[in-house]
C-alpha cells in the first residue's frame, strides 16, 4: 500500500497542473496552441511528468530482500476535484479566473519482477497503463465555454529502475501519450473526426534519484532527468476544420510542434506523521527546448512549489489533498505562453493488488 499511496500523492499533485494545460491561453497571441482548442506545446513535457509520476520515487528506501521474477499486478481507480486560479493558463488581462476541474482515472500497474545484477544492483521493471478523463468547469461557471476542452489522455509507460548502492536509483523508461477530444457533439468543429485523436507522442527518458533518510525519520528525495519527445498528429486544419481556421485567422501549423528535449530537477521532503498520514512538500524546475516547426528555438521554464497530504483510510482507500503554485516563463518565440496558476484539490483513490 505504501507504493500505491506514493503514486497517488504525486498523481494528484502533478495532474492538477497538467490537465488544465489542455485549455487555450489567449486568442490574441500568435501562438496557435494559445489560441485554439488544441493542445499547447508544453503538453507532452507535462504529460511525461505525469506518466513518470506513476513510478515509485521512493523505491530506493525499501530493502530488497527477495529477487524474484514473479509478476505483481495492481489496479487503481481515482477521482479528483480541483480549483484553479487560471483555468485557461493565460497571462492576458481578460483571462478567465477561479475555475474547477474534475478528473477520473483508471490505472493498471504491473511489476515485472526483481532481478539482481551482480551483488549490489537490482532492477525492478514495471509497466503502467492509465486512462485519464478531465471535465473542465465542473460547476459551469463559464457556461459551455470550456466544454470543448474536455479531454481523455491515454498513457502507457515501461520503466526500468536500477536500485544502486548508497540509495541511488537510475531509471530508464519510455512513455507513450495519446490525448483525445472525446466531445463528439454536432456543434463541435471536429465532431466528424474518427475518435477525435489530437496527437501522439513517444518519449524516452533517463533519470537518477537519491534518497536520504534523516535521523528524525523524514526522507529527502532528489531527482534529475532528461527526456526527448517525438510527436505527431493532425494539423490545425485537420483538427478544427478549414472554415474555423479562417475565422480564427490562424495558420495551418505543422503537427510536430511538441518535439523537444526536457530537463527536470525535483526535490521532495517526505514527513510520515504516523502509519496513516504523510505530508510531502516539494519543489521542481523543468526546462523544455523545442526543436520543430514554428516552435523551433522556443524555450519554456516551469517552476512548481507545492505540497500534499495523503491519508490511508483503509488497505484499499486513500485520500489525498494537494496544492501547488506554478509559474511558467518563455523566451517569447512563437507567442506568449507564460502564466501563473494556483491549484488545489482533493483526490480519493481505490486500490487493489492481485
Amino acid at each position: 500500500m505504501r507504493y500505491l499511496l506514493l503514486v497517488f500523492i504525486i498523481h494528484s499533485f502533478c495532474f492538477a497542473q497538467d490537465s488544465n494545460d489542455l485549455k487555450p491561453a489567449s486568442v490574441d497571441s500568435s501562438n496557435p496552441s494559445a489560441q485554439s482548442p488544441v493542445l499547447p506545446s508544453a503538453f507532452f513535457a507535462d504529460a511525461l511528468a505525469d506518466a513518470q509520476a506513476g513510478d515509485d520515487e521512493l523505491g530506493t528506501q525499501r530493502l530488497v530482500e527477495v529477487k524474484s521474477s514473479e509478476l505483481s499486478p495492481s489496479i487503481s481507480l481515482s477521482t479528483a476535484l480541483k480549483y484553479t486560479s487560471n483555468p485557461e493558463k493565460s497571462n492576458i488581462a481578460s483571462k478567465k479566473e477561479d475555475g474547477t476541474t474534475m478528473d477520473l482515472s483508471l490505472m493498471f500497474m504491473l511489476g515485472l519482477g526483481e532481478f539482481g545484477i551482480g551483488d549490489d544492483v537490482v532492477c525492478s521493471p514495471s509497466l503502467m497503463l492509465m486512462h485519464l478523463r478531465t471535465y473542465n468547469d465542473t460547476f459551469k461557471d463559464f457556461g459551455t465555454d470550456m466544454r470543448l476542452f474536455d479531454v481523455d489522455v491515454q498513457i502507457a509507460s515501461l520503466t526500468f529502475p536500477f536500485i544502486l548502492p548508497n540509495d541511488y536509483t537510475l531509471s530508464l523508461g519510455h512513455t507513450y501519450v495519446r490525448p483525445i477530444s472525446f466531445r463528439n457533439d454536432s456543434d463541435s468543429p471536429n465532431h466528424h473526426l474518427n475518435g477525435n485523436i489530437l496527437s501522439y507522442s513517444n518519449t524516452p527518458a533517463i533519470s537518477i534519484s537519491k534518497t536520504i533518510p534523516l535521523d528524525n525519520g523524514h526522507i529527502l528525495n532528489l531527482t534529475t532527468g532528461l527526456s526527448y519527445a517525438y510527436s505527431s498528429g493532425d494539423t490545425l486544419s485537420d483538427t478544427l476544420g478549414s472554415q474555423l481556421l479562417e475565422q480564427l485567422q490562424l495558420s495551418d501549423t505543422p503537427a510536430n510542434l511538441q518535439d523537444g528535449a526536457s530537463h527536470t530537477i525535483g526535490l521532495s521532503y517526505i514527513i510520515p506523521f504516523n502509519d496513516k498520514l504523510t505530508i510531502t512538500p516539494s519543489v521542481s524546475y523543468s526546462k523544455m527546448f523545442y526543436k520543430k516547426g514554428d516552435n523551433s528555438g522556443r524555450e519554456d521554464v516551469t517552476y512548481i512549489l507545492g505540497g500534499s497530504a495523503a491519508y490511508t483510510v483503509s488497505d484499499s482507500i486513500n485520500l489525498t489533498g494537494a496544492a501547488n503554485y506554478s509559474a511558467k516563463e518563455s523566451n517569447g518565440v512563437n507567442g506568449a505562453t507564460e502564466y501563473r496558476d494556483f491549484i488545489s484539490g482533493i483526490t480519493i483513490a481505490v486500490n487493489h493488488s492481485f
